[in-house]
């Protein structure tokens, strides 16, 4: 038994390259490492790297709560404090009541039952009947440290006819390594709205998973863009469950890695009511010697009737060296649906190269130009202009356009 396990023991094998669904991601690295959960307490702006802000999005009017290493920190944190609004880190919280978690994963994956098990901290948020919080709340999680694991997990409730808009930013100093386990589950209740941004931009050696479990109620609207800026290797799993009639999904993502870095995107999109509509975009440019793997799975239940699904991934594969494993897929159980899905493989379009490069842009440029019209509809419908420039803005200084 590895180093790994037995510290941190699970009743649940870790996943092998013989499940379909971890066919293309191994995590025998990870096994192999020596890693354990920091013991530091929080120590605000002492403990905090001079290379990275507590806030990721400065341009950004919103509420920051922050965590280091699965610690929070209180003291960089800035909760909301209004009525109908209860905003509380669990650690701030009476322990004595359970937790209102429903999801299962934990019950069915490894993953899932580390952060069960070792969950240190996380943000309980509970936005009452009819409230609308006035600013976007920023969930920044920083990795810093060598072999060291971190479990958050994350509680989210929206009533009926509330509206919120949450990003959660994931960042690693260049030195750091070791695992990220970070789950959310959110319940989004009647006519209410959810958006969730979330943003991958590690430096080090990081093994980053995260789960989201999302139910959406009758009427219900979300919309959620997963960005991989950077990484080492990230696993993304999504999990929306429409449970009510009328409800509205609109869920993209994009990823660009560079190197050796993998990136894994999982979603399930699970209709299980009538009149419901969802919209899945995700776009990847596979650099150097990346991989990447896109899996994503619509249900259609049979009391889904008159369900209108979309789904579509898109890759280009720039360089000979890089590689991407794409898996779409429906299973349909009602007869009166209009449900698509589709994916593309290939290269940057070389007529339209060569027709940028005749009008006197060298060929950088010209592949700048491209990357940026390929993206544009994933980050068009970011929430906020402040912070789509600035997931833009990482793209461009990674990627020297």
């Amino acid at each position: 038994m590895s180093v790994f396990t037995d510290k941190f023991s699970a009743t649940l094998p870790p996943p092998t390259r013989k499940s379909e669904r971890w066919k293309y991601s191994p995590i025998a690295k990870l096994l192999n490492h020596e890693i354990e959960i920091s013991k530091a307490s929080a120590q605000g702006l002492n403990g905090w790297p001079e290379s990275l802000m507590p806030n990721p999005v400065l341009n950004l009017d919103a509420y920051l709560v922050v965590f280091k290493n699965g610690v929070f920190e209180p003291t960089l944190s800035d909760l909301p404090v209004s009525d109908g609004v209860d905003c509380i880190p669990f650690s701030k919280m009476d322990q004595s009541g359970p937790l209102e978690f429903s999801n299962v994963y934990h019950q069915k994956e490894w993953i899932g039952e580390l952060n069960d098990t070792y969950r240190q901290d996380g943000l309980s948020l509970h936005v009452h009947r009819n409230v609308k919080v006035d600013r976007p709340i920023v969930i920044h999680h920083l990795t810093d440290g060598i072999n060291v694991a971190s479990f958050p997990k994350h509680l989210i409730k929206v009533e009926e006819g509330g509206e919120l808009n949450v990003v959660i930013w994931s960042s690693a100093t260049d030195r750091s390594s070791g695992m990220y386990n970070g789950l959310l589950e959110a319940s989004i209740g009647p006519n209410a709205i959810l958006s969730l941004e979330k943003v991958c931009n590690e430096g080090g050696k990081v093994f980053h998973f995260s789960h989201e479990h999302i139910v959406q109620e009758r009427d219900s609207k979300l919309k959620m863009h997963t960005f991989t800026i950077k990484g080492d290797w990230v696993r993304n799993e999504l999990e929306i469950i429409s449970r009510g009639k009328g409800t509205d999904s609109v869920f993209n993502g994009a990823y660009l890695p560079l190197g050796t870095e993998h990136i894994d995107n999982h979603t399930t999109m699970d209709h299980t009511s009538s009149d419901c509509t969802s919209s899945e975009l995700y776009r990847g440019i596979m650099y150097g010697h990346s991989t990447g793997v896109f899996n994503g799975k619509v249900f259609v239940r049979p009391d889904a009737q008159k369900t209108n699904a979309f789904q579509q991934n898109t890759n280009i594969v720039a360089d000979r060296g890089a590689a991407i494993n794409t898996k779409p897929e429906l299973e349909i159980y009602a007869d009166d649906v209009k449900c698509a899905h589709g994916c593309t493989v290939g290269q940057f379009d070389l007529d339209a190269l060569f027709y940028l490069k005749s009008r006197g842009i060298d060929e950088k440029a010209a592949k700048a130009l491209l990357v940026e019209a390929f993206l544009a509809d994933v980050l068009s419908s970011v929430s906020s202009t402040e912070l789509s420039a600035e997931i833009m803005s990482l793209y461009t200084e990674r990627h020297g356009w």
